[in-house]
C-alpha cells in the first residue's frame, strides 16, 4: 500500500472513531456503543502505525529484520531478544562512528553519533517474527544521511564474498564486525535463520541469512585480525570520487583505492578529477589467512 493510501484511510478512520466516541459518552448505558468506539480506536491506531512505517519505508529508514525457525513463531523469548539485539545495534553504531569520524571508537560511541541515527523498535510483526527499526535518513552537516551510509556498508559486509570481505570490514571497522559476529553467534545458537530487508534509495537491499550463510559469515569474520596499521603519504592523480565514500588516486604504483569519513567530504570535493593531489593516509595491513597473502586498505586523514 501507497503511503498516500494509507494516510487518506488513516484520516477517515479517525474521523469515524471521533464521532462514534463522541456518542458513546453522550450515551454511556450503550455497551455495544461503547464497544464499537474502542474498536474503530484500535482500527485507526493500527492503520496510523502502519502509516509510520510506510513513510519510513519510503524515505529508506525502515530496516525489516525476520527470524525464522521453530522458535520464531511470534513468541521469542524476551532474554534471547534483549541479548542479540544489543550486538546487533552496537554493530550499526560502532560503524557508523567509524564511517562519521574514520575510526573506530575508543570506548562508547558518542552521543552525536547515537543522536544522528535515532534508532528505534519501531513494533513487531506476527508471522515468523518480524522485528521493524527506523532511524533518522535525513542528510547531516555533510550533505549525506549517517543512517543511509551506516546501512548501505552493512548490506555489503552482509553480502560480501572472499574478494570484497576486507574492504567491507575496513569501511564498518573490526570492533563493528566483532559485534556483528556475536549476533550471528547468537542467531546460531538458538536455531534461527534471519532476513534483512531494506528499501534503500538506491533500491531493495536483501540478506537472506539461512543456516549456512550464517555459519559463512562467522567463519570470514572469524578470520579477522587486527590489522598492522601506519601513516603515509601517497601521491598522484585523482581518478574518481565516489559518494560511497571512496576516493580512487592513480600513482607511479598504480591505481589506489581511498575511504573517506564523511567528516572528510568537503575536503575530498575541493579535489578534480585528473588533477594532481598528496594526500595523507593511515594504511592497514591485513593477512588474508585463506589467499595467504598480505591486503592494504587506505583511510584518508587530510589532503595536503
Amino acid at each position: 500500500m501507497s503511503s498516500k493510501f494509507l494516510r487518506e484511510h488513516a484520516d477517515s478512520l479517525s474521523r469515524f472513531a471521533i464521532e462514534t466516541a463522541d456518542r458513546a459518552r453522550a450515551t454511556p448505558d450503550d455497551f455495544f456503543l461503547q464497544l464499537a468506539a474502542k474498536n474503530q480506536e484500535q482500527s485507526a491506531q493500527g492503520v496510523e502505525h502502519q502509516l509510520l512505517l510506510e513513510e519510513a519505508q519510503e524515505a529508506g529508514e525502515l530496516v525489516d529484520l525476520r527470524l525464522i525457525g521453530p522458535r520464531a513463531n511470534g513468541s521469542i523469548s524476551l532474554d534471547w531478544f534483549i541479548a542479540a539485539m544489543e550486538p546487533l545495534s552496537k554493530t550499526w553504531k560502532l560503524a557508523a562512528h567509524r564511517l562519521r569520524y574514520g575510526h573506530d571508537a575508543a570506548r562508547g560511541v558518542g552521543a552525536d553519533v547515537v543522536s544522528a541515527l535515532n534508532l528505534k523498535l519501531a513494533g513487531l510483526s506476527y508471522g515468523s517474527t518480524r522485528i521493524f527499526v527506523t532511524g533518522n535518513g535525513l542528510p547531516d552537516l555533510t550533505g549525506q544521511s549517517l543512517l543511509q551510509a551506516t546501512l548501505t556498508q552493512m548490506f555489503r559486509l552482509l553480502n560480501a564474498h572472499q574478494d570484497e570481505f576486507y574492504d567491507a570490514v575496513d569501511a564498518v571497522g573490526g570492533r563493528s564486525a566483532h559485534q556483528l559476529g556475536e549476533f550471528m553467534k547468537a542467531l546460531d545458537g538458538a536455531g534461527l535463520a534471519a532476513q534483512f530487508t531494506w528499501q534503500s534509495p538506491r533500491g531493495r537491499q536483501f540478506w537472506e541469512g539461512h543456516s549456512d550463510e550464517i555459519t559463512r559469515i562467522r567463519a570470514l569474520l572469524d578470520t579477522i585480525r587486527e590489522p598492522e596499521r601506519y601513516e603515509e603519504f601517497v601521491e598522484g592523480r585523482v581518478a574518481g570520487i565516489t559518494d560511497t565514500g571512496k576516493l580512487d588516486l592513480r600513482t607511479e604504483d598504480g591505481k589506489i583505492s581511498i575511504r573517506f569519513p564523511l567528516r572528510l567530504t568537503d575536503q575530498v570535493q575541493r579535489l578534480t578529477i585528473t588533477s594532481q593531489a598528496r594526500i595523507k593516509v593511515e594504511t592497514a595491513k591485513y593477512w588474508d589467512s585463506v589467499e595467504k597473502k598480505d591486503i592494504y586498505k587506505r583511510q584518508l586523514l587530510s589532503v595536503e
